[in-house]
């Protein structure tokens, strides 16, 4: 199965087109799609006292249960949203908070990392509406290394490069289908079940 974690509140966006996209692109390869629409769940990104004080003795709310059990399952996850303010939406930063948790995403031995993810392949597509040489001067690098060490690298997970989708808002027909044309092949980057 592979797991799709989608980050925007709207319908009617580019980020849910590309969505649709990804996912037929990934069934036509005969993948079993599971998208957790954050914004369509019942879903509060915040982290709570209470809950970050159970998940040190492995206790967690039931949705929070439930993501687990996603994860779990997914033989590869792909994270899908826009940049907002240099990373993850809101909701996106409280599914990592939440769901990335003490003892089931990674564990601490004197404040060294334990990761428990075990190798499983974990993607990004990511849109922002600053064209793609205005974004890769710089930002691009900065924000996918701090994903990649303090989320892929910290949990274990395996880095699939990420994809960068830019001038999403104004972007002309051309560019667009070129962008459709790579989130069509983004599945190719993953290794499969028996690469694993």
């Amino acid at each position: 199965m592979h797991l799709i974690v989608y980050m925007h509140p709207s319908k009617d966006s580019f980020n849910h087109a590309v969505l649709t996209a990804y996912r037929e692109a990934l069934q036509n390869l005969g993948k079993e799609v599971v998208v957790r629409d954050l914004y369509r769940l019942p879903f509060a990104p915040l982290l709570t006292q209470a809950e970050y004080e159970h998940s040190l003795s492995g206790r967690y709310a039931d949705d929070i249960a439930k993501e687990h059990a996603y994860v779990e399952r997914a033989e590869a996850i792909t994270f899908l949203f826009p940049v907002w303010w240099g990373g993850f939406p809101a909701i996106g930063k409280g599914y990592v908070d939440r769901v990335l948790a003490y003892g089931f995403a990674f564990e601490l031995e004197n404040e060294r990392p334990i990761p428990k993810m075990e190798g499983r392949p974990l993607g990004m597509i990511y849109t922002t509406g600053a064209p793609r040489d205005v974004w890769e001067n710089g930002q691009k690098d900065w924000m996918e290394q701090l994903f990649k060490t303090a989320i892929v690298d910290f949990c274990g997970f395996k880095q699939i490069p990420p994809l960068h989708l830019g001038h999403a808002v104004l972007a002309d027909e051309s560019e667009r289908e070129e962008m459709f044309a790579s989130v069509r092949a983004y599945p190719d980057q993953f290794p499969t079940s028996r690469e694993r």
